[in-house]
């Protein structure tokens, strides 16, 4: 079925301005979907990874895509694929096999320590069943080295580790940035650097540190601003410290990880970082919008809710819709059709989302859809099996989820 997709004069029918599909586009091709669905616009996903290549062009980085911001294995591998782009940033072990098996991808960093046997295993199998597969597992403390050391070495199989560098600062008095890893100087990462050497199933890849602080936070603050450019100072100045204070003790460093969607080009420009972790950026979920990095990327991924009752005027009530992201309070947000909004007594809800609206000026009906957009890219891809692909006005693909994919993740 193609469409007409061209955009008409009703607010109420625009999603947002410059994505290629509208809402009555998707309520005909939805026709005879179950709601709640995820809904991707490929054709702005794949905008948004030729900005992401855009971006480091010419700086000679790479860019590993953040599992954790899609979960759908379809759309990691077809960022994998694409030239800029180099292996895949994991969340959760299980990927490892997964994403191998299914798709033939045999580069990966784990961005957390494992604390448990069967997940240390996980990825010193994945070595020993593939040679040619790299598994850079991270690290803060001993204990992490001593479990990855009995897996590997009962594996017969050698893992990588990523020393993870604390990258958070400290802003008029405050914690800029999220609570990661304890080591925050140089001399604590040569330190544990030199206790890798006494794991023989364990070989020394790198460093990584995440500027949250940095990649998730919007421009739209005078002090905010303020805050990024400091820490943009104090993250280049440590980031190069600890590279070069390994460099003296003779380690060096294959893997330099740093940035996240919002402050890729920046991170890119640091002589010491070899690569680049984005992710989020691909779906441009809505806690992004405020950052100016990413002001060209457009939304991707989309909720549609179905009204299934009017209880009275002016107020319809749609099936399920309560998906908030962690963190404070972040629900969804209604994107068209434009006036519309939830109550404020019930929100969007467990079982049911009413929506209001004004009734001279838009009219709903039973069977309408309602069109949402998530506060951040793929935690909510937790609540779906599948994401439904539309390009040109087609559904062009489902993509199966994690956890479609049977897969479950924490």
């Amino acid at each position: 079925m193609s469409l007409d997709l061209d955009r008409p004069e009703d607010p109420s029918n625009i999603i947002d301005p410059r994505c290629h599909c509208t809402r009555d586009a998707l309520q005909a091709l939805l026709a005879d979907e179950p709601c709640p669905c995820a809904v991707l616009d490929l054709d702005a996903f794949d905008h948004n990874l030729a900005l992401f290549e855009k971006g480091i062009a010419g700086t000679g980085k790479t860019v590993r895509i953040g599992t954790k911001s899609l979960r759908v294995p379809g759309l990691i591998k077809r960022c994998v694929d694409r030239p800029g782009f180099k292996g895949a940033f994991l969340f959760h072990p299980a990927e490892i096999a997964y994403l191998h098996d299914t798709f033939k991808i045999q580069d990966f960093v784990l961005a957390y320590p494992v604390m448990s046997m069967a997940e240390a295993d996980a990825c010193a199998r994945a070595v020993a069943r593939d040679p040619e597969t790299k598994v850079a597992v991270m690290v803060d403390a001993i204990p992490h080295l001593h479990l990855l050391e009995a897996a590997a070495a009962k594996a017969r199989a050698q893992l990588r580790v990523l020393i993870d560098v604390d990258m958070a600062i400290t802003f008029l008095g405050q914690l800029a940035g999220v609570l990661r890893s304890p080591l925050r100087t140089p001399e604590q990462v040569v330190n544990l650097a030199k206790h890798v050497k006494d794991f023989p199933h364990l070989e020394f890849a790198g460093i990584m540190g995440y500027e949250a602080q940095e990649a998730g936070v919007g421009d739209g603050s005078f002090l905010f601003r303020r805050m990024k450019a400091a820490s943009r100072k104090q993250v280049t100045s440590r980031r190069t410290a600890v590279v070069q204070a390994l460099a003296a003790e003779g380690f060096h460093c294959d893997i330099v990880n740093g940035g996240g969607s919002g402050c890729f080009p920046d991170t890119a420009k640091e002589a010491c970082v070899t690569e680049i972790t984005v992710g989020s950026g691909l779906f441009k979920s809505y806690i992004f919008d405020p950052i100016n990095h990413l002001k060209d990327f457009i939304p991707s991924m989309f909720m549609a809710l179905r009204v299934v009752r009017e209880p009275r005027p002016g107020i319809v009530t749609c099936y399920s819709g309560g998906y908030a992201c962690s963190g404070s309070y972040l629900p969804p947000r209604i994107v068209s059709p434009e006036g519309c909004s939830v109550t404020s007594r019930e929100g969007f809800g467990e079982v049911q989302t009413p929506v209001q609206f004004d009734p001279a000026k838009l009219q709903l009906k039973l069977g309408d859809i309602v069109v949402c957009r998530f506060a951040k890219a793929g935690e909510p891809m937790e609540r779906f099996n599948e994401v439904i692909a539309i390009s040109g006005g087609n559904v062009v693909n489902r993509f199966p989820t994690y956890r479609g994919a049977g897969l479950w993740l924490g």
